[in-house]
Order: structure tokens, then sequence, then C-alpha cells
């Protein structure tokens, strides 16, 4: 058999394996890759065969990786990414011009399209595309700048630091009148509004007591999977909710919203902008990144 030139296993039998231990789930990478459960163990167990290694343990309920397994995901999954974003860059024509920015609703809602308006009166000419999520992004996706709360674990990635903000309980001027002068133990008891995100680096009522010395019961409260409708509901008088002072700061000037006691918490992670590597980016991208970096 002929050597082959990187001395990797075929490629199929990685993208088998690094669908799977994405998914943890044979059923779900056969689904993802079009076919049959059967076919992707075959590929699986091809790939561990040819380097008599074992990549799975069975678990009670589906599959887990082993050491081994953890390991070679972690490069593939990084490999793969570098690999869709060059292709992402490759696949633009000389007449795309345009900047794709990703936020969660709330940081666009918030603080990124008034700052686009602006960039628009000086930069009519560049389309700009806003992509919102409030869940991790799917890979493949064009997205040239990314704005988010806490660093990519995509160590790939370059990260340039907007802000850093604060934590404070928040909510609408009648329940800060009904509850005043509440302290950390009677606030855990207040009607809470929790909002639950998959972003690890997300900052939950429950680290927030934590970090400020309080441990005791907090309230079940009311729970959100979208920090856009968590604000609305803190507006409309239905609980207090974690608030970023500068994200959120147009609903604190307006008094829609107003900080509740003395409480503060420094935020454990800043806003970054995230790209690729340099070399990577178009010129009107770059020109959209410098703008926001100087215009904070």
């Amino acid at each position: 058999m002929a050597r082959r030139y990187y001395n990797l296993p075929p490629l199929n039998t990685l993208a088998s394996f690094e669908c799977a231990a994405r998914n943890l789930s044979i059923k779900d990478a056969a689904q993802e890759l079009n076919v049959t459960p059967g076919a992707v163990s075959h590929q699986i167990k091809a790939l561990e065969g040819e380097l008599g290694i074992a990549l799975f343990e069975r678990k009670h309920r589906g599959i887990g990786l082993t050491k081994d397994g953890q390991r070679l995901f972690v490069s593939l999954q990084r490999s793969f990414s570098d690999v869709s974003s060059t292709l992402s860059h490759l696949r633009r024509t000389n007449f795309d011009h345009s900047v794709t920015i990703a936020a969660t609703t709330a940081v666009s809602s918030l603080w990124l399209t008034p700052r686009l308006s602006r960039f628009w009166k000086e930069h009519g000419n560049i389309p700009i595309n806003q992509l919102l999520s409030d869940h991790a992004p799917k890979r493949g996706e064009r997205v040239d700048l990314r704005v988010k709360y806490g660093k990519s674990r995509d160590t790939n990635k370059t990260h340039q630091k907007l802000f850093s903000d604060h934590l404070v309980p928040i909510c609408s001027p009648t329940l800060a009148r009904k509850f005043a002068g509440a302290d950390l133990e009677a606030l855990a008891q207040m009607p809470l509004i929790h909002t639950e995100a998959e972003d690890e680096s997300w900052t939950t009522w429950t680290s927030w007591f934590r970090e400020l010395g309080y441990s005791g019961e907090i309230a079940a409260g009311i729970h959100v999977n979208n920090y856009t409708i968590a604000l609305q509901s803190a507006q409309d008088g239905a609980g207090i909710v974690l608030g970023w002072q500068r994200l959120i700061r147009p609903l604190l000037e307006k008094k829609e919203l107003i900080p509740f006691g003395p409480h503060v918490l420094t935020a454990p992670h800043s806003f970054y902008i995230i790209t690729d590597s340099e070399d990577m980016l178009s010129d009107n991208t770059k020109l959209l990144r410098d703008w926001l970096l100087e215009h904070i």
C-alpha cells in the first residue's frame, strides 16, 4: 500500500469519528452524515483498528470519549474549523464586500445596532449583515466578526476586548420601591428572573450570590432562555434580573429599569470582538472592527 503523504487514516473515518464525538451519539452522527448507524460504527471501528486504541467507551446512556478519543476530537475539531473558515473566505467573490457580524439579540439591540447606525453614516457603501442568535454558532456559518461575552473556546480565533462591565440586580421602578432596603439574604428570596444559557461564561444568580459571600437558598423564581425576554419581564414588573450596567445603559438612562440596592459585582468576563486571524480578514471587516474598537 502506498504511504499516505500526511500519514493520516482515510478522511471518511476521521469525519465519522468527529461527528459521533461531537454528538456523543452514533445515531445522531448517522443522521447528520446521511448514512446508516452501521456505516458510522464501521468507520469508527476501522479508525480504532488502524490506530490500535479505543476512542469511545460504552456508558449507561450512550457513549463517551476515552482520553485518547478526547485528544483526537479536540485536534480534529480545531482543524476542521480552520478548514471551514478558509473555505468560507475562498468562496467569496471579488464582488462580495459585505461583512457579517454576529451577536445575541440583547447585545445587538442594546449595544451593536445603535453603533452600526453611526457606522453607516460614515461608510454607507459597506453592506453589513447581522446574524442574531442566543445559541452556540453553527459550524460552517460565515461570520466575519462576533461580539461575545467571554472568550471563545476556539484558540485559533483572535480576541480583542471591547469593554468590561458590572453585574447588578435591576428591576422596574415600582418593584424597587416595594422592596427598598433589602439585604442580600432578603434579595435571594425575592422574585428572581433566571436566565438559562448554553454559554458557560454566562453569570447566573447562583454564582453572583456566591461571589458576594452569600451561599444560602435562592428563590426559584421564573426561568427564561433569552436575555432580551428576561429584560422585558423585568420591565413588566415580573421580577429582578441580573443586569450588565454598561450593556443595558440605554434602559437605565430611560429609567425603564433601575438598579436594585447597592449590590454590585465586577463581571468575571469581558465583552470581546472575535475574528479569524488578521490575514484572513477582508478590508471591510478590518474597517468595521477597528471602527467599533475606536468608538467604544
